[in-house]
């Protein structure tokens, strides 16, 4: 989705930005340790699968403490909005001040914060809903802070031509907390106290404070030092560079406006699936198979792009990702057994998961260090904030259109956009 990159979009030469010019295809070249033996992305694939784990746990405690205690759909509904509200928020501030931070320090005093916050909560719980509320939001604007340090630190520990596969492993970890952690969470929500749960997922965030503190990599602050200036003008000087390399990056621009509208179509299909399970297979068991099969879907692209990730393109990767999923979003509402669908949303998982693991791989190699953070903190924004829409957006009009056109229209969207892709050069030949 990325064309390479013309010093003319943005002329960061005068703001002693270095130029990076990204790669058509993977290197082969046998530079730096494999991964197997490299310390420092092993220690930090093990931290980020266990406080993934801790993160599904969250999921499910935060949404059942609230209804336990106050029996309500909309304060549930409340809860789990206030996991997203930050991104929107917070994510361009955040790039701002990751760009300015050493990254493995930043992400320990991340995951500190928040295995604090998490702790406080079984404590405030029984006098005060809303302390669940604050310490919930401020969780997620820890977190708005930690994710994007995250990818933008991945390239400072893993060289540039094991990128890709570094990145199929951390989602394949990811996923696997996705299929197994979410039972798990339940499992231990339903047969420990609530107090256990949450001290057990802020000790999750504590074994990845601890694995990123054995780590040799330190993470450099990119940015140069703010000086005489006020930090807020400086923050915002720093977020304008981010947007403006953003918009004059031809390719990068082309990537953003094709990853917004796949994550527009996938958000989309959230409430769409839910509504189809529950109006044409029976309920929310099936819908529980459905996303069980996406899981599957994504965890088997993961895993191929492990071991097929040095001989693939990564621009056809995400155009031929983007086609399979439209396609599919397009068909469903033809499918009349729940079988056959669960087939195609194990595929779709599986176009999903190669798409996004080739666009992350991307945007660390054609985004330069010194505004990695910048740049990625306002793609969170501009992500979640398009995700959120595709949700309102399709559970709006599904209350007068039906399911199955629905999910032809935005499948249809998504298709055109891989289509065309596909037909341009900048964004295919990358």
């Amino acid at each position: 989705m990325q064309g390479k990159y013309s010093a003319g979009h943005c002329n960061l030469r005068d703001e002693g930005v270095p130029i990076v010019q990204p790669t058509a295809a993977i290197d082969v070249s046998p530079r730096g340790p494999s991964l197997g033996r490299n310390r420092d992305f092993g220690l930090l694939l093990a931290g980020q699968f266990v406080s993934r784990l801790g993160d599904r746990l969250a999921l499910v405690a935060f949404p059942w403490l609230v209804y336990s205690t106050t029996g309500s759909a909309l304060s549930t509904g409340i809860v789990l909005a206030l996991f997203t509200l930050p991104y929107v928020l917070f994510g361009a501030l955040a790039g701002a001040v990751i760009d300015r931070s050493r990254k493995r320090t930043l992400m320990i005093a991340a995951d500190v914060l928040r295995a604090a916050l998490v702790a406080c909560v079984p404590f405030v719980a029984d006098h005060s809903l809303a302390a669940v509320y604050a310490l919930t939001f401020l969780t997620a604007c820890v977190t708005v802070f930690f994710d994007p340090c995250l990818l933008a630190f991945v390239p400072e520990v893993v060289p540039e031509e094991k990128l890709l596969r570094a990145n199929s492993l951390l989602s394949t970890g990811e996923n696997l907390t996705e299929i197994a952690g979410y039972a798990a969470a339940g499992l231990i929500v339903a047969s420990f106290s609530l107090r256990g749960s949450f001290l057990l997922d802020a000790a999750t965030f504590v074994v990845s404070a601890l694995c990123l503190l054995g780590m040799r990599a330190r993470g450099r602050a990119a940015a140069a030092a703010a000086g005489a200036r006020p930090l807020l003008r400086t923050l915002a000087t720093d977020i304008r560079e981010g947007f403006r390399f953003l918009a004059g990056h031809a390719g990068l621009k082309a990537n953003t406006i094709l990853t917004l509208i796949c994550v527009a179509g996938v958000g989309a299909s959230y409430p769409l699936s839910f509504l189809l399970a529950v109006q044409t297979f029976g309920g929310t068991r099936s819908f529980g198979f459905m996303e069980a099969a996406i899981g599957a879907g994504y965890l088997a692209g993961s895993l191929t792009l492990v071991v097929v990730a040095r001989r693939v393109r990564k621009g056809l990767v995400m155009t031929i990702g983007l086609i399979v999923m439209g396609s599919g979003y397009a068909v469903v509402g033809l499918l009349g057994s729940l079988p056959a669908v669960l087939v195609l949303f194990a595929a779709l998982g599986a176009a999903n998961a190669v798409l996004l693991i080739a666009v992350d791989t991307y945007l660390q190699q054609v985004i330069p260090a010194p505004l990695r953070g910048r740049v990625l903190g306002l793609r969170f924004t501009l992500t979640q904030g398009t995700y959120a829409l595709g949700v309102l957006s399709a559970g709006a009009l599904a209350t007068v259109v039906g399911v199955g056109t629905l999910f032809a229209a935005f499948g249809a969207i998504v298709l055109a956009a891989g289509v065309g892709g596909l037909l341009t050069r900048t964004v295919r030949d990358v």
